[in-house]
């Protein structure tokens, strides 16, 4: 088991690798894969030698930033969905489907409308952090019951929040079509964009992966054993709310630091964590961690794939959203047998 696991982070960490080379020597102005990790370890101090001025600001300045943001915001999503799985014990449990990717696009739609994500770097961050959570307590209040959760209420309620905060931020595109600029930045970021990505959003959202990944590996136990129930949890000496409660944070706080850089991007923190499930178990204490990988992977090459392959200006978030649908749907198919019917 050891050997395998090995292998398979190995392999994730090969393709990252050959992803990041590719996406910072490719583009309309090509520098070759021999100049780049010259060009990284001149700007990180490693190397004093001479490189191309013009390629280092392309490679330094133009594409690393956008790189290190698909890192980043996979291995948010992919972390984030794993916790929601495992606490709701529900393999269709994610940030998206469970409404927090649209709370927290709330956040920042109003945000970017009423100017305040152009006078302060943390207020976009802000605004989709504090949305996420919101909408996560909502959705958990609506589903529980006398202590109890229901997993087809939880489902609904993160529907119908989905629904009702999609309206709202329809409501305010329409308002925002008055200033043309305003609203295309907002429709643009709807739609998951990693264009323009610069240092300032690896800033916002890189503290907020790192704080989220050490939170949850520190209740990855306590994961684990939730996932068993809660009354066998708390048997075995589990802190039900307190693990609960910090679980539902961190993930939050994840999501709404990766939604506040790159837009909404749907289905990563769906697809990723069930595949790595199959392959190195439902272990949470490396599961988060495997399945964040993945997710990265995932959208590496996505962001790759519409810059350098497709001719059209396709969103991350609309390629995603295509290849996570169907997947979605075979889940239903998967599991619908567990459903109760009246």
């Amino acid at each position: 088991m050891i050997k395998k696991d090995f292998y398979i982070l190995s392999a994730l960490l090969a393709l990252i690798v050959a992803g990041g080379i590719l996406s910072l020597s490719s583009g309309s102005w090509p520098v070759p894969v021999s100049h780049v990790p010259t060009i990284i370890l001149s700007k990180i101090g490693f190397y004093s030698g001479a490189v191309n001025d013009v390629e280092a600001a392309i490679v330094w300045d133009g594409r690393m930033p956008r790189f290190l943001v698909a890192l980043l915001v996979g291995f948010s999503l992919g972390g984030a969905g794993t916790v929601m799985q495992g606490i709701f014990r529900n393999p269709m449990a994610s940030p998206g489907v469970m409404g927090i990717d649209s709370g927290a696009a709330l956040g920042a739609v109003l945000v970017i409308y009423l100017g305040l994500a152009s006078g302060s770097l943390v207020a976009l961050p802000f605004a989709a952090i504090i949305f996420s959570i919101l909408t996560l307590l909502m959705v958990f209040a609506i589903a529980t019951s006398r202590g109890r959760t229901s997993i087809a209420t939880l489902l609904l309620a993160g529907i119908a929040l989905n629904l009702v905060f999609g309206a709202l931020t329809s409501f305010i595109i329409t308002l925002s079509t008055r200033e043309f600029d305003v609203g295309r930045v907002i429709v643009n970021w709807l739609m998951g964009d990693l264009n323009n990505r610069s240092w300032e959003h690896v800033t916002i959202v890189m503290p907020t992966t790192l704080m989220a990944l050490l939170g949850t590996l520190l209740f990855a136990r306590d994961l684990n054993l939730l996932m068993l129930g809660e009354e066998t949890a708390a048997n075995l000496g589990v802190n039900i709310k307190r693990a609960r409660n910090g679980l539902l944070l961190f993930s939050s706080i994840e999501t709404g630091g990766a939604i506040a850089v790159s837009g909404v991007i749907g289905f990563v923190g769906l697809v990723a964590p069930h595949i790595m499930r199959s392959l190195v178990g439902p272990d949470n204490r490396k599961l988060i961690f495997y399945s964040g990988l993945l997710a990265a992977v995932f959208i590496i090459y996505a962001d790759l794939f519409v810059r350098l392959i497709v001719e059209v200006d396709l969103k991350v978030g609309i390629l995603t959203s295509m290849l996570g649908g169907p997947f979605f749907l075979y889940l239903i198919m998967k599991h619908r047998k567990q459903f109760e019917y009246m």
